[in-house]
């Protein structure tokens, strides 16, 4: 499970209940080289991405048009409104699911 879901969702959660907070950056390939990442199943990682994207559709669906203007501010990108982070965060996902896929088809798993 890659990080950006469970940040993506807290970020959310946070835009929506405080004045443009400010999105904390953290270092992946470091995250990658926990024990967590490396020690449990890969079929535990995905139960938890699908539940975690179902938190956060269930979300993202509530939120009204004045919803998705509330703004967050990033290290890199400045200050942006949840419309934004959520095109964001589905680029990402894909680059993500790409990325999985070449390998797959690499390997010859496809």
């Amino acid at each position: 499970m890659y990080p950006l879901g469970l940040n993506a969702y807290i970020r959310f959660k946070r835009a929506l209940t405080e004045d443009v907070p400010i999105a904390s950056s953290y270092k992946e390939d470091r995250w990658a080289d926990l024990e967590d990442y490396r020690g449990i199943a890969v079929d535990e990682s995905i139960t938890l991405l699908a539940i975690l994207h179902k938190r956060f559709y269930v979300l993202v669906s509530s939120l009204s048009d004045e919803d998705f203007c509330r703004k967050l501010r990033t290290e890199v990108l400045g200050t942006i409104t949840l419309y934004t982070a959520l095109q964001r965060f589905i680029w990402h996902n894909k680059h993500h699911s790409a990325q999985i896929e070449a390998l797959l088809s690499r390997k010859g798993w496809l």
